[in-house]
């Protein structure tokens, strides 16, 4: 596999991963909307409970803060994908695509702690280098769950 694919599909993963930022937002969002609306309904029953059936106050507080909830704990968007992880993951991943290109140009670069240069007969893969019995990884962070199936689709992808 060529360094240059590599590279252009690093730049597709950092793309994937916004991407996944922006559905995580888009659910965030429809859930605040829905919680609103939980709270505007318990709200309204509270208030007829207490009218017609004359419901003490702790029965309305408990109409409100139960709904509201068993709502929140089993309907949040639960993800990795938040802004301070994506912007973590997308920094790493612009140093790694650095380290790819000085490596193209015949620069000495450290991978893993272990220095390297081209010129000494390292071959490339999509997860490191490798030469005779040694093997250097990018980074451990491309085996994460949540980045490996995203990379994976961004090398599929590139042609």
């Amino acid at each position: 596999m060529s360094l240059e694919l590599i590279i252009s599909s690093l730049v597709r993963l950092n793309e994937l991963l916004e991407k996944k930022f922006e559905e995580h937002k888009a659910k965030q969002k429809k859930f605040k909307q829905m919680q609103m609306i939980l709270i505007i309904l318990s709200f309204s029953i509270s208030l007829v409970l207490f009218v017609i059936y004359h419901a003490s106050f702790l029965q309305m507080l408990f109409i409100l803060v139960g709904f509201n909830t068993v709502f929140f704990v089993g309907f949040k968007p639960r993800s990795p994908y938040t802004e301070r992880w994506v912007k973590l993951m997308m920094q790493k991943i612009i140093l790694l695509q650095i380290g790819l290109k000085k490596f193209l140009m015949e620069e000495e670069v450290s991978f893993d702690g272990v220095k390297c240069h081209s010129k000494e007969g390292w071959i490339c893969d999509k997860w490191g280098l490798h030469k005779d019995n040694e093997r250097i990884d990018y980074g451990d962070f491309l085996y994460d769950k949540h980045i490996k199936g995203l990379y994976l689709d961004a090398l599929r992808n590139k042609k």
